[in-house]
């Protein structure tokens, strides 16, 4: 309710109620100033919050793609402002919430002592002190209004009867007693008008004797109201002139100031001199001046190749790899030896039966049996495979088959290193134990529990050449078991 509702006064009976009011607005101004101090530091909270966001996110992306140097260094002092921005406006919030709101809430509960149904208990005292002040003043004034109200109306039957006696005079059909009768009624009404003047007369004196007494008691009372308004006030001001020293420290602040003197220094540095040393260094490193490792002829040497994985996965840790070694000498003439190359086992499975594990999807390839290869003199597309095989065991060979298999140490026997596979023959049946689809035109498919026909013996590589449905074409020897019916 806006101050000028009621009308403007002080002594009349009920005025005082307008510094009842201000006592009152007083308490919601505390309260509201507690509110928008509050609201204030919220929002202090939440832009520190993403100045700091800000800059974290930047100083990361700076420093995963941006190459060090001077714009690199000068950057970072950037991002370092907004870290060191959002530190100065988290300390106004906490100084908002600690030095203002805290501080103005105290205030209140020291000074507004809060009742259960009528409101700060300090306003109602105010109140009541108005009102006791007032309330012999209202019983004198009451009882000189209604002497006045009674004198008013007899004066008003004095003149209605004196105007019937005027008439009478004049009236001829007004008889003579009705006539005495309008005479005898207003010389009573003009006796009861002398009356009623001296009793409202008597009482607005006895106002008027009482009107020190009243003054004195309310102006008691607004005094208490005045000085409780002076300190509410004082202390109002003091708040605001806290919270104006905060902002004030956003444009004042001396760490903000040295920072952004300490940024204006290196952006300065950072010249043409600073870029043209970054130019440099990049150069000694990633450009013409770098060192370099010119070929030069190297003698040959025998060396272990390992055997790349077909469309392999490096994520398969137990299974069992075929390896072969091959030294390549190419004066030395062998043959290649009716039994199969040997297979090697990953250490975890090293001591665990190769046949007795169940078989994978044919997505992961097969973890529990060895990896089969291709003859790397059938063709050389499997060069660019990342998953290479670990040498065990040599295979073993025999001169007699003829010139064109490269030749290789003889130690151990194949069927040593083939637990689940027997020597094979042209067009033996064999039993497929697991799923194969093809990667290449030159390979068939294969079906868990299908009969194959196998044409050709596994080649050093473990793949064999087979028929299925009429279909010919190579098959991994790891994925088929020899009936030995």
């Amino acid at each position: 309710m806006a101050a000028d509702v009621l009308a403007p006064g002080f002594w009349e009976v009920g005025s005082y109620k307008h510094n009842v009011k201000r006592f009152k607005d007083g308490v919601e101004q505390l309260d509201d100033y507690c509110k928008m101090s509050r609201e204030r530091a919220e929002i202090e909270a939440k832009y520190s919050k993403m100045l700091s966001q800000h800059a974290e996110k930047w100083k990361a992306h700076v420093d995963r793609t941006v190459s060090a140097g001077s714009v690199k260094t000068v950057w970072h002092e950037l991002i370092g402002e907004a870290a060191a921005l959002s530190r100065v406006h988290n300390t106004l919030k906490d100084g908002l919430i600690d030095d203002i709101v805290n501080e103005t809430s105290t205030y209140r509960k020291n000074s507004l002592h809060t009742s259960v149904f009528k409101g700060p208990k300090e306003i109602r005292e105010i109140e009541d002190h108005f009102e006791k002040a007032q309330k012999p003043w209202k019983k004198l004034v009451d009882k000189m209004e209604d002497k006045r109200s009674k004198y008013y109306n007899v004066c008003r039957q004095e003149k209605s009867a004196l105007v019937n006696l005027q008439n009478s005079h004049t009236d001829t059909s007004v008889s003579q007693d009705a006539a005495i009768k309008f005479r005898e009624r207003h010389e009573k009404l003009k006796e009861e008008v002398q009356r009623t003047k001296v009793d409202y007369q008597k009482t607005l004196t006895n106002l008027n004797e009482y009107k020190n007494v009243y003054i004195e008691a309310m102006a008691h009372v607004f005094k208490m109201c005045q000085e409780k308004e002076m300190q509410r006030s004082q202390f109002l001001i003091s708040i605001v002139q806290k919270t104006q020293n905060h902002y004030a420290a956003l444009i004042r602040n001396s760490q903000m100031s040295g920072l952004h003197q300490q940024l204006e220094q290196s952006i300065r540095s950072a010249d043409e001199e600073a870029i043209k040393r970054d130019l440099a260094q990049w150069s000694r490193v990633n450009g013409v001046d770098a060192s370099s490792d010119w070929p030069n002829f190297v003698e040959y040497s025998p060396e272990i190749r390992n055997i790349a994985a077909r469309g392999g996965s490096t994520k398969d840790a137990g299974g069992v790899i075929l390896t072969r070694q091959i030294n390549r000498s190419e004066d030395i003439a062998s043959t290649h030896s009716n039994t199969l190359p040997s297979v090697a086992v990953n250490t975890a499975n090293s001591h665990e039966d190769v046949g007795k594990s169940s078989p994978k999807s044919s997505s992961e390839s097969d973890t529990s049996t060895f990896d089969s290869r291709k003859h790397n003199t059938t063709t050389n597309k499997y060069k660019n495979q990342t998953q290479t095989a670990t040498l065990i065991q040599p295979p073993s060979w025999h001169p007699s088959e003829g010139p064109d298999s490269p030749p290789l140490s003889t130690e151990t026997p194949d069927s040593a290193k083939y637990g689940d596979f027997e020597e094979y023959t042209t067009s033996k049946p064999a039993v497929v134990l697991y799923d194969y689809v093809p990667a290449e035109g030159d390979e068939i498919a294969l079906k868990k529990g299908d009969t194959i026909e196998v044409l050709t013996e596994p080649d050093s590589l473990g793949w064999c050449t087979g028929r299925v449905n009429g279909s010919v074409g190579l098959f991994p020897a790891s994925y088929v078991q020899c009936d030995k019916s």
